[in-house]
């Protein structure tokens, strides 16, 4: 079976896969399971055979010109991740916005937080079970911690369906997706670190990175 590209960016100042302190699980498992690339320019990410595209809290913006070219590989049939942090650090939302808001998603410059289901008693680090079914194999509860809310706006697009693929325990949507008629997907994350050293070996965080991999 031929195995999926996925490309991770770091062409936006993106925190990048192969940093060992952060993201040392989540590479091995990539390039064992994956053909990974890692391009170091926007136009270098269309030298490859693109399945999945990941911009992993980027910290530059996206020029006009860009935003289209991950729109045209969107309705190409892609699958596109943008991944941010709680309260538009770095303007990390409002980067990922400028394309998100094209196909009606929003990465909200807010923090999500939960008294109650935590680890720690650490309302930022949240623990949640309302998994989409479509990232639901072998997954109970992951931690998502340090969160925004991620909402549907201007939803005009007749040819998009809006999924929600993760909700905190009181229903605020974590993760949003935008699938089109082609099987493209565009999905916006409010944290980025559910999958970093640190929270890819609670409770069933690897398992649900596994899914995204293998079912977006």
């Amino acid at each position: 079976m031929k195995l999926k590209n996925v490309v991770w960016s770091y062409s936006k100042g993106e925190f990048v896969v192969f940093d060992h302190y952060y993201f040392s699980k989540l590479y091995s498992f990539l390039l064992k399971e994956y053909k990974l690339y890692i391009p170091t320019s926007f136009g270098d990410i269309f030298n490859n055979d693109v399945d999945i595209l990941v911009f992993n809290y980027p910290e530059i913006e996206f020029s006009d010109f860009e935003v289209q070219r991950i729109l045209e590989l969107f309705y190409k049939g892609k699958t596109i991740l943008f991944l941010s942090y709680y309260n538009n650090e770095d303007n990390s939302s409002k980067i990922c916005n400028k394309v998100l808001n094209q196909v009606g998603l929003n990465i909200n410059y807010d923090e999500v937080t939960d008294e109650v289901n935590n680890v720690e008693n650490d309302k930022y680090l949240l623990i949640t079970s309302k998994v989409s079914d479509l990232l639901k194999r072998n997954v109970n509860k992951i931690l998502f911690p340090c969160s925004s809310s991620v909402s549907v706006v201007n939803n005009y697009k007749e040819d998009i369906n809006y999924v929600d693929l993760l909700l905190a325990e009181n229903q605020v949507p974590l993760i949003k997706g935008a699938f089109n008629s082609n099987n493209g997907k565009i999905i916006a994350f409010g944290t980025c670190v559910f999958w970093d050293n640190f929270s890819i070996i609670q409770f069933d965080n690897f398992n649900f990175v596994k899914n995204i991999f293998a079912y977006l």
